[in-house]
């Protein structure tokens, strides 16, 4: 509780001094992620509720170095352009599909002409997100993580195995050598759907 109060108080200090940025235009431009940092994840969770749109292919990288997180934001934006293309081609577009996620843990997502319905867990500090549909027929559980960077949601999900591959096949093919130094510098690679509010 002290750490959240002190964040707000922190925000509104920034706010104060400020005069040209708006709480908005601060929470746009990465704020919610040290926020979300200095919370455990309950910043996330609070912001999660609400419908989210499909607007783009989404790339999550996990490191450990600074660095490798700086540079992985623009490896990740290189990376969701190139997708893009795949999602297209198999009707993934913007607009698309909506997610509603609603405070009582229950959501709704529209996909195509198709509405699901179910129930959501989350848990802040790892961000993982498990979606329990209840449809007719037993879908079971669909996990993954979710990120919420200003107004944007990252709903994306492990792709371990698909690393590892990539890893292995780099060892033996020089032209992947530059994507497996990069896929070195982090423990964990996601992929998934990017949503705006």
């Amino acid at each position: 509780m002290k750490r959240i109060l002190l964040v707000v108080v922190a925000l509104f200090a920034v706010v104060s001094t400020t005069s040209a940025q708006s709480l908005g235009d601060l929470l746009k431009s990465g704020a919610t992620q040290l926020i979300d940092k200095v919370t455990g994840g309950k910043a996330t969770e609070f912001l999660l509720a609400g419908t989210w749109t499909y607007a783009e292919p989404a790339i999550h990288l996990d490191g450990e170095q600074e660095l490798a997180n700086i540079a992985g934001n623009a490896l990740s934006q290189s990376l969701s352009t190139k997708m893009q293309k795949a999602y297209d081609y198999v009707g993934i577009k913007p607009g698309s599909c909506s997610f509603s996620f609603n405070e009582d843990k229950s959501f709704s997502a529209v996909i195509g002409k198709r509405t699901l319905s179910g129930t959501y867990l989350f848990d802040p500090e790892t961000h993982a997100i498990e979606l329990h549909f209840s449809t007719l027929i037993d879908l079971g559980a669909m996990k993954g993580y979710a990120f919420v960077e200003g107004e944007t949601l990252k709903l994306v999900f492990n792709c371990t195995r698909l690393t590892t591959f990539v890893k292995t096949l780099g060892a033996k093919i020089s032209l992947l050598n530059g994507i497996t130094t990069m896929l070195n510098n982090y423990d964990n690679v996601m992929l998934g759907f990017g949503f705006k509010r």
